[in-house]
């Protein structure tokens, strides 16, 4: 009876030990804290932020904007590599933080390598045997993005917007690690691109997009002032309404004045006062003026034709439809 008893009780422990180490083997990889943040990093790679977003631990500051965590937003990475599971150092005390693991994984983004290392921990198990992981430190970082002389802006071709309509930052919740290209194309105006990588949780990471004018609109706004010059001078009077041009005569005018343009303004641009519009700048720019004279002394009469000076000044406002431009003339006075 006893030697019966013998091989059941051996291949009893023998079953407990390999089912204990299948348990072991398993916590050390398949449900292990490197497998957490792999999934996690292999959701990033593919562009699926929602999964990310899904990850336990995975949030963002309740005072950062959530424009950019979306699918669109993500740029993938690749060559997904563990690099080294430790535990973490506890800042205040130098010894280690009480349950958090930090895992660092080395990635290729489409502006290069790099690494990040995630603070992970213990939050549960599962099924009873396997533990469950969650971040002890959001994966997120800020970018915090000062956008000048318009509210709109692009991140890896997400069309967004400030919301702001000055030059202040505005803080966006965005994944960790990515990379984040911020750029602005609008019918009129552009901005250099400005790449920002992010790779380490918590970071902030400041940006300025500086918003300049296209080609397209110092052109379009020298058309539309040419346009106006030239409807000054159509008038046939000393002082044509609403132009900056006009001459004074002390003596009797004894004809229709005649306006023409000699030299149009070169159009430069820059911003108003508010976004959406812009000014052009003293802009030199000469005119010609044939007219008859009396004189009210003697009554002779002369002829004054001369080539006269002049500087325009102007007002330039985008329409809401991107299209529409109303340039309106800055008088003295």
């Amino acid at each position: 009876m006893r030697r019966a008893v013998v091989p059941w009780l051996v291949a009893g422990l023998l079953a407990i030990a390999v089912g204990t180490g299948v348990v072991l083997l398993l916590n050390a990889t398949t449900f292990g804290p490197a497998s957490f943040v792999r999934v996690y990093l292999e959701a990033v790679a593919r562009g699926d932020a929602t999964g990310a977003l899904g990850m336990p631990g995975v949030t963002a500051d309740a005072d950062l904007r959530v424009d950019l965590l979306t699918d669109s937003a993500q740029l993938g990475l690749t060559d997904l590599r563990e690099v080294s599971v430790e535990a973490a150092p506890d800042a205040e005390a130098g010894a280690e933080a009480d349950g958090i693991l930090n895992v660092t994984f080395s990635w290729v983004s489409p502006e290069g390598a790099g690494q990040s290392t995630f603070a992970v921990q213990q939050i549960g198990t599962r099924f009873g045997l396997f533990p469950a992981w969650g971040f002890a430190e959001s994966p997120v970082a800020e970018l915090s993005l000062t956008v000048e002389h318009d509210e709109r802006f692009e991140v890896n071709g997400v069309v967004a917007t400030t919301d702001v309509a000055a030059p202040a930052p505005v803080g966006y919740a965005v994944l960790v690690p990515g990379v984040y290209r911020v750029d602005h194309h609008s019918t009129y105006l552009r901005a250099d691109e400005v790449t920002v990588l992010a790779d380490r949780p918590s970071s902030r990471l400041p940006v300025t997009l500086d918003v300049q004018p296209a080609a397209a609109f110092i052109d379009r706004v020298s058309a539309q002032v040419r346009d106006l010059l030239g409807g000054c001078a159509t008038q046939d009077v000393l002082f044509p309404t609403a132009c900056p041009l006009g001459q004074v005569v002390n003596d009797r005018i004894v004809s229709e004045p005649e306006w023409s343009i000699v030299e149009y303004p070169e159009i430069t641009l820059e911003p108003g006062a508010e976004f959406g519009t812009w000014a052009v700048p003293d802009a030199p720019f000469t005119a010609h003026l044939l007219v008859d004279i009396q004189d009210l002394y003697d009554g002779s009469v002369s002829t004054f034709d001369e080539d006269l000076p002049f500087i325009a000044r102007y007002l330039v406002t985008i329409g809401r439809d991107d299209e529409t431009l109303q340039v309106v003339p800055l008088l003295d006075g």
